[in-house]
């Protein structure tokens, strides 16, 4: 397996499935997932997915943009969250998908600061060439 990026990793959050790991693993993405990984995460609260995150070196990928605030103040040391809206990348396979598609481009060419600083990232489609 060819390395895309040496320094982010990604910890996807509990609403996105084992199978979207696995992609972004099949092309290069140090990634792990709390529906396989992390099942004790599940259904804890966003602090302590931040924090977990932070303990394994990983960035956290999620939809949850009215409640994850809270957690970033709680945990202001974290190493970056990477905000994904849901219907930009809704929870069908294409849409994860495309999901996967968008962090590859992401992690091939990261904002300063993602995953070594408390950076916040809004993700957008591969294909528009944006983020």
């Amino acid at each position: 397996m060819i390395r895309v990026s040496g320094s982010l990793r990604l910890l996807l959050d509990e609403h996105y499935p084992h199978w979207a790991c696995a992609a972004l693993r099949n092309r290069g993405i140090d990634a792990a997932c709390i529906q396989e990984e992390l099942p004790w995460l599940l259904g804890a609260s966003d602090a302590d997915v931040l924090r977990a995150a932070v303990a394994d070196g990983r960035a956290v990928v999620t939809e949850d943009v009215s409640t994850f605030p809270a957690a970033i103040a709680m945990v202001p040391d974290h190493l970056g969250v990477i905000y994904c809206r849901w219907n930009t990348f809704p929870r069908t396979r294409a849409g994860i998908s495309a999901l996967v598609d968008a962090l590859v481009a992401l992690v091939a060419d990261p904002p300063a600061g993602l995953g070594s600083t408390p950076t916040v990232w809004w993700l957008q489609p591969a294909a528009t060439g944006l983020r």
